[in-house]
């Protein structure tokens, strides 16, 4: 250090401030240099006890082994991003479709069915959707009859039976749209056993979240909702 870079380092240094030493840049070994650290043991070995040809196979070989899985890991990333961009792709043209995704609760349109499904683990002699209003009341019961295991589809038309007054008979009239709650039974071995349903939503938007992440569906209904939830698309 010259007389001028001592002065100004005590300066700083009676200001109270220090100089920040400059952090050592990063070495990597590569493979060019791990051949000539190779080249030059093998060039300075004692003649006496030179290396073993073992020896100098297991050092190539571990040379080998990391720089290949450096590669596969660089390969897998690159495999990861063309997927996200897949994905990405694949979950943007979903944008303004229906999907058959897990969950209760569903809406009847002003005009058409309400729809929805259910995933049974096991074939049933008997299969009933019971629907809800808003309030909790019993609106519909749906006897499906016996299914066998898998997806089974279900759709309400809207009517609802009302009863009659004053002696008169039972009537139908279409239930407002709106949320409904849907349930559903099976008869397994002769028990009755809860099973798990699925309701159809319109897809709004998509996150494609931060890397790593799962991407989501920002449904209507369900709203945050994975990709990998979708069971089909309608």
């Amino acid at each position: 250090m010259n007389e001028l870079d001592k002065t100004n380092a005590t300066s700083f240094e009676n200001l109270g401030l220090k100089t920040a030493n400059k952090p050592l840049k990063q070495q990597h070994l590569g493979q060019e240099d791990f051949m000539k650290l190779m080249t030059t043991q093998l060039n300075h070995q004692d003649p006496f006890k030179p290396m073993e040809n073992g020896e100098f196979l297991t050092q190539m070989a571990q040379f080998s082994a990391v720089t290949g899985l450096k590669e596969i890991k660089d390969e897998f990333k690159d495999l990861s991003t063309a997927l996200q961009s897949s994905q990405a792709l694949q979950a943007s043209s979903l944008v303004g479709k229906r999907v058959l995704v897990p969950g209760n609760q569903t809406t009847l349109p002003d005009k058409g069915p309400l729809r929805g499904a259910v995933d049974l683990p096991a074939s049933t002699s008997n299969l009933s959707i019971k629907i809800t209003d808003a309030r909790g009341e019993l609106v519909k019961t749906l006897d499906l009859g016996s299914k066998p295991a898998g997806t089974v589809h279900f759709s309400w038309d809207g009517k609802m039976t009302v009863p009659g007054h004053d002696g008169e008979p039972d009537s139908e009239q279409r239930a407002a749209a709106g949320t409904y709650h849907i349930t559903a039974e099976a008869l397994v071995d002769g028990k009755p056993q809860a099973v798990d349903t699925l309701v159809v939503d319109a897809v709004e938007s998509v996150s494609l979240g931060q890397p790593g992440q799962p991407m989501t569906l920002n449904l209507s209904q369900a709203g945050s909702t994975r990709l990998t939830a979708v069971k089909q698309i309608m």
